[in-house]
């Protein structure tokens, strides 16, 4: 499959992957993808400005952004210098096990106050145990994870037939997809606006507007998010330079390289790198 999934790797005696994102690390800025998991990234400080399947999301302190497993979606925070989260990528099998027809639903927290309390506990409470490491601690985190799970199944469960999308939405996101893979396989590539609408069966002009009707911005901007997510990574878990980590990045130039990243962490990739201390 040529789509940009996200491979979740998961420790076998944890039916998750459990972590904890700051503002200085590459957690902070995450561009349009996709996983089978399902996602709760619970805000403890800051704020987390997402996107779900074209929709904007804003949660603030206190509360959590939920994906469920498929859609596709987008963190980021404009101010990575306050942000503190905890993030459990649910196992989608392990909902299965209890759901055979899970396929035939989604979950959905609005207007169900009671089950987000419920859940934003128990993250926290998984994040307690994660943290500590105490004996046995890969066994309790596995029962709060099943009560999760209880939680979504008997109180969230929803058809997606309800949904109401029609086959061209689905199409439609299907080749949005296609296009994130093609993207997140070749962007350190020269490749062309040609090249992308080509391998999704679209016309250069047809497909630029196709993609900037279903993510909101334009073909560019997105290939740039990708470039600079893990030219930042780079930044971060390297000794090279800048000129370097651009052009192994896809950059055109250092130029194109620092504006777009000034426009994000508003200060050039140098002064950024030395004051985080690396």
């Amino acid at each position: 499959m040529n789509y940009y999934q996200e491979k979740i790797e998961t420790n076998s005696l944890i039916p998750a992957k459990i972590y904890f994102g700051y503002g200085s690390d590459d957690t902070s800025h995450y561009p349009l993808h996709w996983h089978s998991n399902l996602e709760f990234d619970l805000v403890i400080e800051g704020k987390i400005n997402g996107v779900i399947n074209g929709k904007p999301v804003e949660v603030c302190s206190g509360d959590f952004f939920f994906v469920n497993s498929g859609e596709l979606h987008e963190t980021r925070s404009d101010d990575i210098n306050s942000l503190n989260t905890v993030t459990i990528l649910l196992s989608y099998d392990l909902l299965r096990e209890y759901c055979s027809d899970i396929d035939s639903y989604y979950f959905d927290f609005t207007g169900k106050e009671k089950a987000k309390q419920k859940v934003k506990r128990l993250i926290i409470e998984c994040a307690y145990l994660f943290e500590q490491k105490e004996e046995f601690y890969e066994l309790e985190i596995s029962i709060v994870l099943r009560k999760i799970c209880s939680v979504l199944l008997k109180e969230c469960k929803k058809e997606k037939q309800e949904k109401g999308y029609d086959r061209y939405e689905q199409k439609s996101m299907i080749n949005i997809k296609k296009a994130i893979g093609f993207m997140e396989k070749n962007f350190s590539t020269g490749f062309s606006l040609s090249d992308i609408a080509s391998e999704i069966g679209m016309s250069p002009t047809y497909f630029s507007k196709f993609f900037k009707k279903n993510t909101g911005e334009t073909f560019y901007s997105y290939l740039n998010k990708i470039r600079l997510y893990h030219a930042y990574r780079e930044l971060l878990n390297s000794d090279r330079s800048v000129t370097e980590i651009a052009y192994s990045n896809g950059f055109a130039n250092v130029k194109s390289f620092i504006e777009t990243f000034k426009s994000v962490y508003n200060t050039t990739p140098s002064r950024y790198k030395r004051s985080i201390g690396n």
